[in-house]
């Protein structure tokens, strides 16, 4: 913030003012007084004085305001005031306004430790449920292989899956602001963490016999293992979404000198050119999520902040009807001891 000389004389008006009108008032009182005549000379020597005076004063007062400000702006740390040191304020208006400054920044500093704690307790608690209800999902699995109405069992198992992907991303949420504390950088085997999220979601491509077209060679990326698997499991669960029965879903690896891309392609319904810039947004499912449902908006969104948060960058390019491509780019020149 700057601080003006002319800004500071306008909020001096009063004291102009004042100013003014004593000196004209002086001059009044001296031109009307017969005992008290004075040479014009001598009249414009005083005022010329005077105002020297006046506005020596103005320019102390605009440098002392000044540093002050400077100073006090100075002990303002991520969004904590700390008085000590700062001196203490010259005119009464500064000590009303500095006790003031101070009890605001301190019932905020009670309200963010409020906000914080019960933050850290819901938290808690949340993580605890996503665990517990892990429990009972295992059992149903338990359960429904023992069946013996295997078709009837195919269709629970399938909700089971989305419990499972839903309660993951909720879990995969709430943890995202908390990332510092839960990340390990290293070198990743890109081929082998494609090859064992596909594991995963074997059951999709076997059930809408989607046909994949693996062509990831042997790459290296520094990246976090468990974060990179799961921002590639909501890309690949969102091809499996919206590719139509016996499509094809395409993972490739291409590289240059800048940096190391992962593109996951798929032949199914695309995206509208209006939706298209608005796939990472919180909360969209555009056009495609209202008329196939089943669509959170939060897949994609989850996905693009993590891989933000791990440094890398990630794109989308797709023709309604025809395809749809998610790259994921990995720069080499990437400074990880930057991660936010």
């Amino acid at each position: 913030m700057k601080i003006k000389f002319r800004k500071f004389l306008l909020y001096e008006r009063r004291a102009i003012v004042m100013y003014v009108l004593v000196m004209s008032f002086i001059t009044i009182v001296l031109f009307v007084e017969p005992t008290m005549s004075i040479h014009i000379s001598n009249m414009i020597y005083i005022h010329l004085i005077s105002l020297f005076l006046f506005s020596l004063y103005l320019m102390i007062e605009f440098i002392h305001i000044k540093r002050r400000f400077e100073k006090i702006a100075a002990h303002w740390n991520n969004g904590v005031f700390i008085g000590d040191g700062i001196g203490d304020p010259v005119t009464y208006e500064q000590y009303l306004y500095e006790q003031f400054f101070q009890l605001i920044n301190q019932t905020h500093q009670e309200k963010m430790l409020s906000i914080i704690k019960d933050k850290q307790d819901a938290l808690e608690f949340i993580t605890s449920w996503f665990h517990e209800i892990k429990t009972p999902i295992s059992v149903s699995r338990l359960i429904i292989e023992k069946s013996s109405q295997i078709e009837e069992m195919k269709s629970i198992e399938e909700e089971i899956d989305h419990i499972e992907t839903y309660v993951e991303q909720a879990l995969y949420f709430v943890r995202a602001d908390d990332f510092n504390n839960d990340y390990f950088v290293l070198q990743v085997n890109l081929d082998q963490l494609v090859n064992s999220v596909i594991k995963q979601h074997m059951k999709g491509f076997i059930r809408k016999k989607i046909r994949l077209d693996l062509q990831v060679e042997r790459k290296e990326v520094v990246t976090d293992r468990k974060w990179l698997a799961y921002i590639l499991s909501q890309i690949l669960s969102n091809a499996l979404k919206y590719t139509m029965d016996r499509g094809t879903v395409t993972i490739s690896a291409e590289e240059d000198e800048e940096e190391i891309r992962l593109i996951i392609s798929d032949n199914g319904i695309g995206i509208e050119k209006a939706d298209l810039t608005r796939v990472f947004e919180k909360g969209f499912t555009g056009m495609n999520g209202r008329v196939y449902g089943k669509s959170t908006g939060m897949g994609l969104y989850l996905a693009n902040k993590l891989a933000n948060k791990l440094g890398h960058k990630l794109t989308i390019a797709s023709k309604e009807k025809e395809y749809t491509a998610i790259t994921i780019h990995f720069s080499k020149g990437q400074d990880y001891y930057a991660i936010l």
